[in-house]
């Protein structure tokens, strides 16, 4: 009997031993999302890292993705009710044909978003080297959750690492798509001017 239990204890010593390979699993508390996950490779990568000794990775695993997929969490926004946030995330990228970028999302109740960013308007593109990325939301007293990420639309490949939330203040600029500056006063209602 003590032969299978030494046997047993060396198989787990291995097996906990060996590196994780790229894409072998999702990192505790992420999921893979989009219009089309099926199209892309997501998981841990222990040999290219920004800080630490792990980074995560969505790379196309089609000739022609026929739509986005992304690495993302949930959370609840218990601890930032009415303030600023400023979301933190280091991308690197390697040939990326379409685009790239991190988003973050506010939602209210019934998954109503209440802000958004998913830097549609600053798209990370080819190859680049670590850089940091900020996204600012306000988050407003009815917000539930928020939800973040990463996302890949196109081929190519893209790892990031360390993200963080802090609280910051009015000062900092929010990267909100959805929050429009309105003119005060209407203009050129009769197409007259250039």
């Amino acid at each position: 009997m003590k032969k299978y239990y030494v046997a047993i204890f060396v198989s787990i010593l291995t097996m906990t031993s060996l590196p994780i390979l790229a894409g072998d699993t999702l990192p505790e508390g992420w999921f893979k999302a989009g219009s089309a996950p099926s199209d892309y490779k997501m998981g841990i990568d222990e040999s290219v890292t920004f800080d630490g000794s792990r980074s995560v990775f969505i790379e196309s695993d089609s000739a022609e993705s026929k739509g986005f997929g992304t690495l993302m969490q949930n959370s609840s926004v218990e601890d930032y009710l009415g303030e600023r946030v400023q979301l933190t995330i280091y991308i690197k990228t390697q040939d990326v044909s379409g685009w790239t970028g991190g988003w973050f999302r506010i939602d209210g109740g019934k998954n109503k978003t209440l802000a958004f960013d998913n830097m549609n308007n600053r798209p990370i593109k080819k190859s680049t080297e670590w850089a940091k990325y900020t996204m600012v939301l306000n988050v407003p007293a009815n917000a539930t959750k928020m939800a973040y990420g990463v996302l890949l639309n196109g081929n190519g490949k893209v790892w990031f690492d360390n993200l963080s939330f802090e609280i910051v203040d009015e000062n900092t600029p929010v990267t909100d798509l959805y929050a429009t500056k309105l003119q005060k006063k209407t203009k050129n209602l009769s197409f007259e001017k250039d």
